[in-house]
């Protein structure tokens, strides 16, 4: 089956507890009305291949929408609530949605990126709509559903479409490691505007049967106290998430959990091996949202002496290493599969392998690690950060005149920021992280800022974001 509202359709015929979030829960039967409702309220004000945006947190109501959005042959483009009302305008002006639904605690942020956003668009509640009659399921299976975001080269965010075909498919690809049937119980801790929040076990959950338990605002005692109020025998969350649950692990009762895959980030081998002790092995997965996410895994089975490794591809996915046809070797990462996208928003048609960025290692094995970014993008607490974009925020302070951001391993976060900037007159460190958190993400801020009285460069200009790495890595001023 490769269309997302039918396969809802075809769970609900079935039973069963599909969502629950908080003091609410919903069946497959009602999740399958709700859907219903919203593409019976949609389809009449908006035309097929529009877009309909989210600022929320995650929700039941936000799951009947995209499975509504599906039928309806609209997409979804669940906002980051995390960024700046400016962050967001940009966004805003790139998808272009006919609509825009948020919940009561992000409407004043909403109505901010409106404001700055180069069209005006109606800011509406995310409620469920009044019951419909039952509508047509079936969708166009290569019709875009999603549209997610994703941190480009050159810093600016860059939309990609996912179809009811491609989610499918790469959640197919999942659960060829997951194994997901009617009686498991996942709980969803990343946001859903992470590519992640839909496809890395959500959607794959619903197809199976399973329920999906959220968590709309990641707290670890509570993500623990839910583990065990409900038996919960799947999660996903990213390296920093697991930290922070370990350190409140003391009496938990993990006893159900079967699978925790680890994404967004590198699994710090003294971590896994925390969890192992506790009973609970941490399989590492590597993904990136042009490929829907998933690409490699660590097979569960593998766990225990799989430190460093990213792992095999899922089944169903290809991946290659650049310039090395075959056995052990370092090159870029390439992927392609069912699953792996068709072009950036508004970009060329994408065919072939996706060239991730991203430098790899294959073994004799054929197991593959990840061994960093060739651009200087990091990833911190599961998040992609530019340095490009924290760097336009410094520049934009009245005492800056040179600045540059790159990202350090860090315990918690997996990678922090350290700016370097040149000022022209005295300047506190402390202000300047104050200054960016009134312009950037929280995890945008960086961990540190070093004043310098120049910035090292190449002889054609560039910057040397190596030394400057360096330098922030041997904590010298």
């Amino acid at each position: 089956m490769t269309d997302l509202g039918a396969q809802l359709r075809r769970r609900a015929g079935l039973g069963g507890t599909a969502v629950v979030c908080g003091d609410q829960a919903v069946g497959y039967r009602e999740l399958d009305a709700r859907a219903d409702a919203w593409a019976a309220v949609l389809g009449e004000r908006l035309r097929p291949g529009q877009r309909v945006a989210t600022l929320c947190r995650a929700g039941i109501e936000q799951i009947a929408l995209l499975y509504g959005c599906a039928r309806a042959g609209l997409l979804l483009v669940p906002l980051p609530y995390r960024l700046r009302p400016g962050e967001l305008a940009v966004l805003l002006d790139d998808a272009a949605p006919a609509l825009l639904l948020t919940d009561p605690a992000h409407r004043e942020a909403a109505v901010a990126a409106v404001a700055l956003a180069a069209q005006r668009i109606p800011v509406e509640p995310l409620a469920t709509p009044p019951a419909a009659d039952r509508v047509d399921a079936a969708g166009d299976p290569d019709a875009p559903v999603l549209l997610c975001y994703t941190s480009g080269s050159s810093g600016r965010p860059r939309g990609v479409p996912l179809s009811s075909r491609m989610c499918i498919a790469t959640d197919d690809a999942l659960d060829g490691v997951a194994r997901l049937t009617a009686d498991d119980v996942v709980l969803q801790l990343l946001p859903q505007y992470h590519v992640g929040g839909w496809t890395v076990l959500p959607l794959l959950a619903v197809a199976r049967g399973a329920t999906l338990v959220l968590e709309p605002d990641f707290d670890p005692a509570r993500a623990l106290r839910l583990i065990a109020a409900h038996r919960v025998s799947v999660t996903m969350a990213v390296p920093a998430m697991y930290r922070t649950m370990l350190a409140a692990a003391a009496g938990a009762e993990l006893s159900s959990l079967r699978l925790a895959i680890c994404g967004g980030g590198a699994l710090p081998g003294e971590l896994a091996r925390s969890w192992w002790e506790l009973g609970v092995p941490l399989c590492q997965g590597y993904g990136l949202t042009e490929a829907g996410p998933n690409v490699l895994c660590v097979p569960p089975a593998e766990v225990h002496s799989s430190a460093g490794f990213a792992g095999v591809p899922y089944p169903g996915v290809e991946v290659a290493l650049a310039g090395v046809p075959a056995g052990p070797g370092r090159g870029e990462l390439l992927v392609r599969g069912a699953g792996t996208f068709a072009g950036y928003w508004r970009g060329p048609r994408h065919r072939g392998w996706l060239h991730t960025g991203d430098l790899a290692e294959r073994d004799e094995r054929g197991w593959y690690r990840i061994v960093g970014r060739l651009d200087d993008r990091y990833v911190s607490g599961g998040e992609n950060v530019h340095p490009a974009e924290v760097e336009r925020a410094l520049l934009a302070h009245p005492a800056v005149t040179d600045a540059a951001v790159v990202g350090v391993p860090d315990r918690r976060w997996g990678a922090v920021g350290v700016a370097f900037v040149v000022a022209r007159s005295a300047l506190e460190p402390e202000s300047v992280r104050d200054w960016c958190r009134h312009r950037v993400a929280g995890f945008k801020v960086p961990a540190r800022v070093l004043v310098v009285p120049e910035l090292p460069r190449t002889g054609i200009g560039k910057v040397r974001r190596d030394a400057l790495r360096d330098r922030a890595m041997r904590g010298q001023r």
